[in-house]
């Protein structure tokens, strides 16, 4: 007989149960039997520690708490992934020991053979219920199997958890689930006006030499140029890479749908959809659509114009010379003009839209009074409707554009300067359509708006 002392506690979370247990009135010994016929009865149904059950019996251990039962875990499981084979990561220049950026070792393409292996699944794996010491079953995990890769160039016939390569060429994977092996356009050797004036090729362009002025390089997606740049017309979909450099002699432009890496930009017109990244920029009119960074030793913007709708951060800004330097951030007034005329635009499109939806009410309402409408009124009808679906696609059309301008517009308001050595007298600090002159040489600055007012804040190093 279980002496009326002892008692059980089971855990408010039920993942453990405790033995408290008092000498048998009788002055005899606790059989294990006893004691797990007295667990059951106050509860405990799953995780008994029998062995702990054992001891307490035989060692007679009484007046203080045993724990004797915990939770059984169930199996989490795991949900699918995929396991790659090559660099999924946006790449990005390697930075030397010494803090410099060598953009020379940076590359926009990553090549694979034909039969490479890509990836490999590894499939979900569906968890296991545990059980509490009560006997409550918990809930099991449970996962779905992802998609398969998609793609072109690729193949998974001899396993379909396993993806090889079909034939050589860039490997492109776009975080979801497709990956393809696409084209690569090589140029060997450089391009000059005798020698391929004229590049135009819907993907990925790598030129091996250099390419001197005159040229013009069309590339569908990202262009990568091993040598310099002299004052040729690039444009690219995707990002560019130069190692070396532009010398545009005012001349030469670059113009990127996404980012553009450089070692350095002499006299060029530069206009990027993402960032710019570069060791120097010199008398040159630059503009991201989100950052500008210089980086390295000299991280220097001397002459010209930068722009950057999100921020610009550098080493050193201007001259002992006081060259005209400009740095802004923030929205452009051009900006500001657009969004008002998309917002006009969409406007006259919503009040036509409203008048058609009008009109067209109007008839139905005839149609609901006498039963029938004159083919005149069909006519007009069918008429209405067909611009109605013409106009309200333009609406939409126009909205997503003013959507994208407004949250353009409120990710720039955070926009900063920070310049991390010398700024020189003369610079000019722009912010949305506010500027301010620097009148003496200084350091160390970050620049913002507030309340429509650039402030200077000295950074602590």
């Amino acid at each position: 007989m279980i002496n009326v002392k002892s008692y059980v506690r089971i855990t408010e979370d039920k993942t453990e149960a405790w033995l408290y247990l008092c000498a048998p009135e009788d002055g005899t010994k606790y059989e294990k039997s006893e004691i797990m016929r007295y667990l059951q009865l106050n509860g405990v149904m799953a995780g008994i520690n029998e062995s702990h059950v054992a001891a307490m019996c035989k060692k007679q251990i009484y007046e203080r708490e045993v724990k004797v039962a915990a939770s059984e875990k169930g199996d989490p499981g795991s949900e699918g992934r995929f396991e790659f084979f090559f660099n999924t990561e946006k790449p990005k220049p390697e930075i030397r020991k010494d803090g410099t950026v060598d953009y020379r070792s940076m590359s926009l393409v990553q090549n694979v053979e034909e039969g490479q292996l890509l990836a490999i699944y590894h499939p979900a794996v569906q968890g296991t219920s545990g059980r509490d010491v009560t006997g409550a079953f918990e809930k099991a995990n449970m996962y779905k199997d992802l998609r398969p890769l998609t793609g072109k160039g690729i193949s998974n016939a001899d396993d379909p958890n396993k993806y090889y390569a079909a034939k050589s060429g860039k490997v492109e994977y776009d975080g979801d689930n497709k990956l393809s092996i696409v084209e690569v356009y090589e140029v060997q050797g450089g391009c000059d006006y005798a020698n391929n004036a004229l590049v135009d090729f819907n993907g990925d362009v790598i030129i091996h030499g250099n390419v001197e002025a005159g040229v013009t390089i069309r590339a569908g997606k990202s262009l990568t140029v091993e040598g310099v740049v002299e004052s040729a017309s690039i444009t690219a979909g995707g990002d560019v890479c130069l190692k070396r450099g532009m010398q545009g002699a005012g001349k030469g432009t670059i113009v990127a749908g996404g980012d553009i890496f450089t070692e350095f930009l002499e006299y060029a017109n530069v206009k990027a959809g993402g960032n710019i990244q570069s060791n120097v920029i010199l008398n040159s009119r630059v503009s991201a659509g989100d950052r500008v960074t210089l980086t390295g030793k000299k991280g220097l913007i001397a002459g010209g114009s930068v722009h950057a709708m999100l921020g610009v951060s550098c080493q050193n800004v201007g001259n002992q010379s006081e060259i005209k330097t400009g740095i802004h951030v923030g929205v452009l007034p051009e900006t500001m003009e657009k969004r008002i005329a998309v917002n006009e635009e969409y406007s006259k499109l919503n009040q036509e839209l409203e008048e058609i939806v009008a009109g067209m009410a109007k008839i139905l309402r005839v149609r609901q009074q006498t039963g029938e409408l004159s083919e005149q009124l069909q006519n007009h009808l069918s008429v209405l409707k067909t611009r109605k679906d013409e106009v309200y696609q333009k609406c939409m059309a126009v909205k997503k554009r003013a959507d994208d301008i407004e949250n353009m517009v409120l990710k720039s308001r955070e926009a900063k300067i920070k310049v991390s050595g010398n700024i020189f007298k003369g610079t000019v600090i722009s912010i949305d359509d506010h500027q301010i002159v620097v009148n003496r040489d200084t350091s160390f600055m970050e620049y913002s708006s507030q309340n429509g007012i650039i402030v200077g804040t000295v950074i602590v190093i």
